[in-house]
């Protein structure tokens, strides 16, 4: 295998139920990496991670592993290992048995089944616990010997199906951590499928940012912040927000744009857009800068530039104060600004102008005119 082989590389897959429109997924994984599938159903996830690891049909398509196409094998034999809250602890035994019963499935020897869980109890700190049954583990407890069920076999390729759900908020931030460290200390190779996008955003050397079943762009996080493939990558994943305009030009990469409620801004064009088109204008909350004018200067601003808006919410956040804005057709902008900018005077009703540079935004064509 060259240096740079994926050591996880699916072209064209496929799994059921198959309908008309089912989208065929390719995507790859570089050894020791870990790629995030960011995805709005759960099911979904699971179904793949479940068809990857052979607990399902494949319906079409290449599963290479170090380049060898695993497709056709058992569950079991394929190299994948499968980490899901499915998958539970078995109740009757220890967490010392619990780790065994894979190895011992296999028919391994007993003193290298002894000197393999004896070494991931040690990797996990599940020492203290290892004649403990289930019921008497917390929560990380629980966790950590779930995983280790799952190392000792040391799988090619970790599929995780939403690993975290169910913690606590700081059991989740924990294992999050734990499961990093181990990564790096192993040099694992992940398949992280999630719907929760910190996760993604912590652990994702690359992101998969799924609609559905349809995977709508693969890349690290800058690139999806900043250059989002579909305004539904812009809204779904960098929160964006989302205004209906027609399109007035497009020049180069630039697009003029007047907005339903009769103003006009700019942004970078999307891939497809043209002159006269209805489009979907995304643009970030913490990229749009407020101004609320007072006085003469309320009075004598034309807002050539700017887009007039009522405050009609805020709320401080704690790292951050969200501003929620209604424009003159009745469409809202939530605005995000840092927690230092003071609120004396902010009330709902307040008149503002909202502005933001053309790099910052993106027009997408209208879903409804896109062929």
């Amino acid at each position: 295998m060259a240096p740079l082989s994926p050591r996880l590389d699916v072209r064209g897959f496929v799994c059921a139920p198959v309908e008309p429109s089912t989208p065929a997924l390719s995507f790859s994984i570089a050894p020791g990496g870990c790629l995030a599938l960011l995805g709005d159903r759960a099911v979904d996830l699971s179904r793949l991670l479940d068809t990857l690891a052979g607990h399902l049909p494949c319906v079409a398509g290449e599963i290479l592993l170090d380049g060898r196409d695993v497709a056709e094998l058992p569950a079991g034999h394929r190299g994948l290992g499968l980490f899901s809250a499915r998958d539970p602890l078995f109740a009757h035994l220890t967490v010392r048995r619990n780790l065994a019963f894979p190895l011992e499935a296999r028919g391994m020897a007993r003193p290298a089944i002894v000197a393999r869980v004896d070494a991931v109890l040690a990797l996990l700190g599940l020492d203290g616990c290892a004649s403990r049954r289930p019921r008497a583990l917390d929560p990380q407890d629980e966790w950590r010997a779930r995983l280790g069920r799952l190392l000792v076999f040391a799988p090619s390729v970790l599929l995780l199906d939403d690993p975290f759900v169910g913690l606590a908020r700081g059991d989740r931030l924990a294992m999050r951590r734990l499961l990093a460290r181990v990564a790096r200390a192993q040099g694992l190779t992940l398949l992280l499928a999630t719907s929760d996008r910190e996760d993604a955003l912590l652990l994702g050397d690359a992101i998969g940012v799924l609609s559905g079943r349809a995977l709508l762009q693969i890349g690290n996080a800058a690139e999806l912040f900043d250059r989002p493939a579909c305004d539904r990558v812009a809204t779904g994943f960098g929160d964006a927000n989302a205004l209906t305009g027609r399109v007035a030009w497009v020049e180069d990469d630039l697009a003029s744009v007047h907005l339903a409620s009769g103003a006009r801004v700019e942004a970078m064009a999307g891939q497809g857009l043209a002159d006269d088109m209805l489009c979907t204008l995304c643009i970030r909350p913490d990229r749009i800068a407020t101004l609320f004018p007072t006085g003469r200067a309320a009075a004598d601003d034309d807002g050539e530039d700017t887009l007039p808006t009522v405050l009609v919410g805020l709320h401080h956040m704690g790292d951050h104060i969200r501003l929620r804005f209604r424009l003159e057709d009745g469409q809202e902008v939530l605005v995000r600004r840092p927690p230092a900018q003071s609120l004396t005077g902010l009330v709902p009703g307040r008149t503002a102008r909202l502005a933001w540079q053309p790099a910052h935004a993106v027009a997408f064509p209208f879903r409804g005119e896109m062929g």
